[in-house]
């Protein structure tokens, strides 16, 4: 069965500054080429691409594969988000969402926007900061588990998406903890 992975661009207006736009545009080819990086990986999954300001609108991909050109305006709505999301998870498979933004919208609406998604089932929202001046507080309040992945780590977020791994994860405080998880014979190495 297809599962289909939603990739939301930030259009709004404070893209169009220190070349997020162009950065957002060549993490959108990045992430169509995968597909064709790794056909058995990527076999059961369908890439759409949308644009995020006032409203969600479809970004087509051009014939020759290619990512069209990014326009920056206006400001980003957090109910048009909302709206979004519950309007995808209507279909049987959980939403697989992966949201590209500077963070730069309004802070009010944020706890209303996780209301409205926590009733979403299986949401798997991922969460890229774009720029240098990225507001990683308002995007951590965005993601599942407050996870934001940086633009050099793109591939990690789609990998996140694709292996279903979305949690926080803390370091083991004492050697026993580590060595609980370690198989038997495996633990004799921790003694020597």
């Amino acid at each position: 069965m297809k599962k289909f992975l939603y990739v939301l661009i930030d259009t709004s207006g404070s893209m169009v500054e220190m070349g997020k736009a162009h950065l957002q545009r060549n993490l959108c080819r990045f992430i169509s080429q995968l597909p064709f990086i790794d056909e058995q990986k990527y076999a059961n999954f369908e890439i759409h691409f949308f644009q995020w300001n006032t409203s969600i609108r479809k970004l087509f991909v051009q014939d020759n594969g290619d990512i069209p050109t990014l326009n920056p305006q206006s400001t980003s709505d957090l109910s048009s988000l909302k709206e979004f999301l519950c309007s995808i998870s209507n279909h049987s498979q959980p939403p697989c969402v992966l949201l590209l933004s500077d963070g730069n919208f309004s802070s009010t609406n944020i706890t209303e926007f996780k209301h409205g998604v926590g009733s979403i089932p299986n949401l798997i929202l991922r969460i890229v900061a774009i720029g240098p001046d990225a507001d990683m507080l308002k995007l951590k309040k965005l993601s599942t588990y407050e996870n934001v992945y940086l633009a050099e780590n793109i591939s990690a977020a789609v990998n996140s998406i694709f292996i279903g791994i979305d949690e926080k994860i803390a370091a083991p405080k004492f050697v026993n903890q580590i060595k609980m998880i370690l198989p038997p014979d495996a633990q004799d190495d921790w003694n020597d």
